[in-house]
């Protein structure tokens, strides 16, 4: 990446949503009527964490998704405002937004989510291609509106050949496997999460990497994307396209307090390392590993700002 790239903005495309988070001493049995110790509420969604995280770390950042002018978005978007988020590329609808309840128990540290969208619209390559792709130098995808996602990083591609510069494409890939895996032939990066791989019976990270790579390779891909696998408490792997395997092994945290958006903490911090500061791979995801162990010390993400890349 040139010098001119690194000094461009990160662009992150998917959705953002409220978060209803409840915190309780332990899962609650079903069918019972109970008090939680707290619960607050706060702007979620994949791409719109990396956005938060991003800018904590320092990079300049715009989201690209679909707002909404009700009355119960504008807390969202006094949110981005507030901390200097770009939104002026985002298409509007008048629907109320989509919302996740989230129950956290704080005796196994585990993050329950329930999510709800009502069939709110996302965006279309028709939004994306207005985008002056010249403002970035690297950009984000959610694994989702497979259709349309195609076409916004087709059109990417087609910059880079035309243009001669370079943006870097990455993908978050944490569901629907056989719908979502054509959106990884684009990619530079393919962060691919456990939970997606326990669902197809991969046991290890390294199994992950390299039946995800088999697969890619088996539909003809042009160059394989880097992989990347977070492991939870394990810390993370990853494969290059010449086949090299890292394991980078976790950061214990000195207390688990808050594991909602860990996983979007890592990916954060993966492209603040490898975009801003052009450290190479096996860098970059270790200090993906260490703002997701730094992330779940507190709730929120401010506190992530106290880390930094030396």
């Amino acid at each position: 990446m040139s010098e001119e790239t690194l000094a461009k903005s990160v662009l992150c495309v998917g959705c953002t949503v409220i978060d209803f988070v409840t915190i309780t001493g332990s899962y609650p049995k079903e069918d019972t009527d109970r008090r939680c110790l707290d619960g607050f509420w706060q702007r979620g969604g994949n791409a719109s964490n990396v956005c938060t995280v991003l800018g904590v770390l320092g990079s300049k950042v715009d989201f690209f998704g679909m707002l909404s002018t009700s009355d119960a978005f504008r807390v969202l978007l006094e949110d981005l405002k507030r901390r200097n988020i770009g939104t002026s590329h985002c298409p509007h609808t008048d629907k109320d937004p989509p919302f996740s309840s989230v129950i956290l128990a704080q005796d196994t540290g585990t993050r329950t989510i329930i999510h709800c969208n009502k069939n709110y619209p996302q965006v279309s390559w028709e939004d994306f291609k207005k985008i002056d792709l010249l403002r970035y130098g690297w950009v984000h995808f959610e694994a989702r509106n497979v259709a349309e996602t195609s076409r916004m990083m087709a059109s990417i591609v087609e910059h880079n050949r035309v243009s001669g510069e370079r943006i870097i494409i990455s993908l978050d890939f944490e569901t629907l496997y056989e719908q979502n895996l054509q959106l990884c032939y684009p990619c530079d990066y393919v962060v691919f999460s456990k939970e997606l791989a326990s669902q197809r019976g991969w046991k290890s990270p390294r199994e992950t990497c390299e039946s995800l790579a088999a697969d890619l390779s088996l539909q003809g891909t042009r160059t394989p994307p880097v992989i990347i696998c977070p492991w939870g408490s394990a810390g993370a792997v990853c494969l290059d396209a010449s086949g090299n395997y890292h394991e980078l092994p976790p950061y214990k945290p000195q207390q688990v307090v808050d594991t909602l958006g860990a996983g979007d903490s890592f990916m954060a911090g993966f492209i603040y390392a490898a975009h801003k500061h052009k450290r190479d791979l096996a860098e970059a995801v270790d200090f993906a590993n260490r703002v997701a162990s730094h992330k779940i010390t507190e709730f929120g993400y401010d506190h992530i700002g106290e880390l930094s890349l030396t």
